[in-house]
């Protein structure tokens, strides 16, 4: 008697990287993917990252997060979200943000709502190790997720004490395996200066934000580095099967650039446009 088999089509799931106001690229990346038919089947996310995946999971098309996106970042409107913290615990208490997160995705939006599976990182304090957020309240997961030290006041997440997940792992490529991917397109949107050669003059440069103080701009270039170390340590770990990098000008830096939404936006488009033939090379194995 001959066993029947059921075969299981590979799923195909999208790591998509921090990065602040950069992270906005990310929607560009989803209008093409939807534009060819990419079947996207689960997202992990960090930071910025991990907020798209959220609302994209729930349904809204790539053009209607930009139509939000839009909207909600001129200068007037991103005034209305900064709660400045008097404990100094960091500089938002985040508050504002949260309500609109709140707004957005829905008061009492759990993972279990979401129309496809995500996971999103977190650092705790506490103990220094990732956590990976995939229950219970998506907005309270958020929160999480882009809390960037100093500047927003950790998310406390019983038993955590939450803060940004770039901290430890930027661009999840293991946490997209673990939610299930078989095929893994990964999008980094930070800059990588591990192409980059001591002595030589950089492939890659810095940021170079012209409204921060020289010193600044030292220690958060500083961190940046650490962070893409980080990140291509992830990488060479966990191979994604695709690495998109849209090419993000210097002056577009994490926090200070969300008034220029278009920018990272059609970046993102540009860089999943020119991935385009090996991402249909990875559609082909999904039925393999």
């Amino acid at each position: 008697m001959v066993k029947s088999r059921i075969h299981r089509r590979k799923k195909l799931g999208l790591a998509l990287g921090g990065g602040g106001a950069r992270g906005l690229a990310h929607i560009g990346v989803l209008k093409v993917l939807e534009r060819e038919g990419v079947p996207i089947d689960l997202l992990a996310g960090t930071s910025m990252g991990g907020m798209i995946a959220a609302i994209y999971a729930t349904g809204l098309a790539p053009e209607e997060i930009e139509a939000e996106v839009l909207q909600r970042t001129t200068t007037r409107e991103l005034i209305k979200l900064v709660d400045i913290n008097p404990s100094m615990r960091g500089l938002v208490k985040g508050s504002r943000i949260y309500n609109l997160l709140a707004d957005t995705l829905g008061l009492g939006l759990t993972f279990a709502d979401l129309r496809l599976p995500v996971a999103m990182v977190a650092t705790d304090i506490l103990t220094g190790r990732e956590v990976i957020l995939k229950e219970e309240n998506v907005a309270d997961a958020v929160r999480a997720t882009i809390s960037v030290p100093g500047v927003f006041v950790p998310k406390v997440y019983p038993p955590y004490k939450l803060t940004d997940g770039g901290v430890l792992n930027n661009v999840p490529v293991n946490v997209t395996r673990e939610l299930g991917a078989d095929i893994i397109i990964a999008v980094d949107v930070l800059p990588n200066f591990q192409v980059n050669c001591p002595g030589e003059p950089p492939l890659i440069t810095g940021f170079d934000p012209p409204r921060m103080p020289a010193a600044v701009k030292e220690i958060y270039n500083i961190l940046i580095i650490m962070i893409s170390a980080m990140t291509e340590y992830h990488m060479q770990l966990y191979k994604p099967d695709l690495i998109i990098r849209p090419e993000l000008p210097a002056d577009l830096d994490l926090l200070l650039s969300f008034d220029r939404p278009e920018v990272a936006i059609r970046s993102g488009e540009k860089a999943a446009e020119d991935a385009l033939p090996r991402i249909l090379q990875l559609l082909a194995g999904l039925n393999d």
